[in-house]
């Protein structure tokens, strides 16, 4: 790309019109990318769901999928684009998400785009501070990361199986670039295609990759530089990530630092190491998020802790089991703290409603 793109040269043209595609400085993998899309949706009659996670990468997909359908002629299948809701998504990109969401929404119904959306969540049984607070499960660990299948692969899993979505393609923007941990991965399950992936554990089912060779460069350029569709608003992701990691949402020099390690996801994570999304945030400016950070931090310290841990697991077992109902009491207390305190709605009545039932079990 030659110097860096600062953002106030972005800024300069990002909403002007008449920019296309073709008059914007763009690599070639970019330009290649969008008639890559416009070809595998022409290819079959499957319909194809489109995993949105809010982050740059899926949101990379959703501007290259706008301009790809808008070269194609025949609407012929539909697409919906997913996001899951776990319920304690980090606010600010939770927020983010939802508003690019329903503006994709309007924008691609305008431009005649066969485009849906569906926000999918848990089951209330299933939701985070049901499990903790309600059932006294531990905050999750290496070992016993119970919460992605329930907040996440579960929601995903009922929709794939509903008749109407049954033999559909899922379109996800993974990238051999992100870590070698991931390369090999997708190395793995590909087919003869570079672009097409199978997907374990589901059949026939085929995942569609379309930036799989990208770099983040490439992630950069697509948002920065292509200011349409409007909904993804690429300087608000930029920032959003720069306040997350100090990462740099320019355009580099190949030989430049490296962007892109934010990692987005549950406040609540106590997997990740030290919440330093959250930290980052704070530091940042973003304040109200200081209460989510140290009942973080309180879930973190106390689940291996004896006093707060039944003396047996739930087979009869001795061993760590469920947490105490005192330590219970006192994180549904430390939460509804951190939810006036931040302004943040983190808990519903009906959470509440169903942490009490599980009370009652007992």
């Amino acid at each position: 790309m030659g110097k860096k793109i600062q953002h106030r040269l972005v800024r300069r043209h990002a909403y002007d019109p008449s920019y296309c595609l073709a008059k914007l400085r763009l690599g070639n993998r970019v330009r290649d990318a969008v008639q890559r899309i416009a070809q595998a949706y022409n290819a079959d009659a499957e319909p194809w769901i489109i995993g949105f996670s809010g982050g740059k990468d899926s949101s990379c997909v959703l501007k290259l999928l706008f301009h790809a359908l808008r070269s194609v002629h025949d609407y012929h299948k539909p697409v919906t684009v997913i996001y899951c809701d776990t319920g304690v998504e980090i606010p600010h990109a939770s927020r983010l998400a939802l508003q690019v969401l329903e503006n994709y929404r309007a924008e691609a119904a305008a431009a005649g785009l066969p485009i849906s959306i569906r926000i999918l969540r848990p089951r209330l049984r299933d939701g985070f501070f049901v499990k903790v607070i309600g059932r006294g499960y531990p905050p999750p660990t290496d070992k016993f990361r119970w919460c992605t299948d329930r907040l996440r692969i579960q929601p995903i899993t009922r929709l794939m199986t509903d008749r109407k979505y049954k033999g559909s393609v899922v379109v996800i923007g993974v990238r051999e670039d992100e870590s070698a941990a991931r390369a090999a991965t997708l190395t793995k399950h590909q087919l003869a295609d570079r672009y097409w992936r199978k997907q374990s554990n589901a059949g026939r089912r085929r995942l569609f990759v379309p930036i799989v060779d990208f770099t983040v460069v490439d992630v950069w350029q697509t948002l920065l530089l292509i200011p349409t569709p409007y909904s993804v608003p690429g300087m608000v992701i930029a920032d959003l990530y720069a306040n997350a990691s100090g990462e740099c949402p320019t355009i580099r020099e190949p030989t430049g630092a490296p962007c892109g390690k934010a990692r987005f996801g549950c406040w609540t994570c106590t997997v990740a190491k030290g919440g330093t999304t959250l930290k980052n945030l704070i530091d940042a400016g973003q304040i109200q998020l200081q209460p989510l950070f140290e009942l973080r931090l309180w879930l973190d310290k106390y689940r291996y802790d004896p006093r707060y841990r039944w003396k047996r697991r739930r087979n009869g077992q001795r061993g760590l089991g469920p947490m105490t109902m005192q330590w219970r009491r006192m994180a549904l207390a430390k939460l509804l703290s951190a939810q006036k305190r931040s302004g943040f709605q983190l808990i519903s009545s009906d959470e509440i409603e169903a942490i009490s039932r599980e009370w009652d079990k007992r």
